[in-house]
């Protein structure tokens, strides 16, 4: 590889970065969509278990109690897998930016491989 060649390359920056800053992004938004659907279940639960044991067995079909216990199931059913999703995400994104470390230390490692001659012939003058 040239001089050229990896000043060229030291200078763009890598899409991994960009594809792991995406990531992260989508990420945090994914668990605060999560947070904010816990908080409001929160909420629902609390209203369906501040009536007492008695009343919420007695609930008729289609009353409002038997509705607020089908959305506290269906809600919980799938805000969790989706708060995972966003941890994954999360974790996708570390991927790609130790890829770009990774990537960056090699080219760290052809700089100083094509510098260290050089180094040496300095050296040996001196």
């Amino acid at each position: 590889m040239t001089n050229d060649e990896m000043r060229s390359q030291a200078n763009t920056t890598s899409s991994l970065i960009k594809i792991a800053g995406i990531l992260w992004f989508a990420a945090f938004m994914v668990v605060m969509i999560g947070a904010i659907v816990f908080i409001a279940l929160a909420f629902t639960s609390g209203d369906y278990y501040a009536n007492s044991k008695a009343v919420r067995d007695a609930a008729e079909a289609g009353s409002g109690l038997l509705s607020q216990l089908g959305n506290i199931k269906a809600t919980g059913a799938w805000v969790m897998p989706f708060a995972f999703l966003g941890i994954s995400l999360f974790i996708a994104g570390f991927g790609f930016a130790f890829s770009n470390i990774l990537r960056n230390i090699n080219l760290r490692a052809g700089t100083m491989a094509a510098t260290l001659p050089e180094l040496r012939a300095k050296k040996n003058q001196a």
